[in-house]
This record gives C-alpha cells, structure tokens and sequence, in this order.
C-alpha cells in the first residue's frame, strides 16, 4: 500500500466516509470485506494504526498470491477455500481472491506472468479465411 492510499483512507475517515475508506483498504491491499472493516474500524480508534503492509499480507496468502501470479485463479480460489479461511462459501472466496489480485496487480503487475489465451475465436476466424481462401483459389 503507497503512502497516497493510506492518506486516502485516512481521509475517508475523518470526513466520516467509513464505507469509503473500507472500499478504498480494499483496492489497495486486496483485503477481503471483513479484514478492510476490521483495519479500518481499528484506524477509526486509533490513527497511528498502520495497515499491514503487502509484505505481511503475501505472509498469509503467499501461496494463493503465487498461484495468481501464475494466472491459475480457480486453483487460488480453492487453495484459499481450503487453507486460508475454512469454510468459507464460494461467492465470499472468489471474492476475497478477486480483490487480493485486483491489490496485487495494481502492486506487482509485473509480477503476472500468465499469457492471455487467445481463445477458440481466433482459431475459429483463421479457420474461416483459410477456407475462404483454398475456395477462391479453387475457382
């Protein structure tokens, strides 16, 4: 989390914009709902609070953090159901997942190493000009 984040959720804060500064320790930490709340909530108290930082948060979620460095966000999803918060629901683990990739993109993107799949369209296009071509060279 940058200094400027941090200043940004403080200043939620003291203008009384709880749901904010919560929204923001969430984009800026990849926290899940409960975890911003509870920083936020602990900032409230007390402002010399400081958030953790990304080297405490990858302490916990380092293994579902490298699995997303990978681009294997199902595997994540299921490793943090499994290990990180035990009988957490699917909706509330994709969730968690989802922020903690959306933080460490916005910390590390280049740290993401997955190639973005070109999928079936693409080979389903060059398919399509092929044929179009054999069939006007045909005639």
């Amino acid at each position: 989390m940058t200094p400027s984040q941090r200043e940004a959720i403080g200043a939620a804060l003291k203008s009384g914009n709880k749901i904010e500064a919560i929204k923001l320790c969430r984009e800026a930490s990849g926290m899940g709902l409960a975890e911003a709340k509870d920083w936020v909530e602990k900032l409230e108290a007390s402002p010399e609070v400081m958030l953790p930082s990304a080297g405490e948060l990858a302490g916990t979620l380092a293994p579902v953090a490298e699995l997303l460095f990978k681009g294997e966000k199902i595997s994540a999803i299921k490793l943090y159901r499994d290990q990180v918060k035990p009988g957490a629901g699917l909706k509330e683990s994709k969730e968690a997942v989802e922020q903690l990739e959306a933080g460490l993109r916005a910390q590390h993107p280049e740290k993401f190493t997955a190639k973005a799949k070109s999928g079936c369209a693409a080979i389903l296009a060059m398919l399509a000009v092929l044929v179009v071509v054999l069939v006007w060279m045909r005639f």
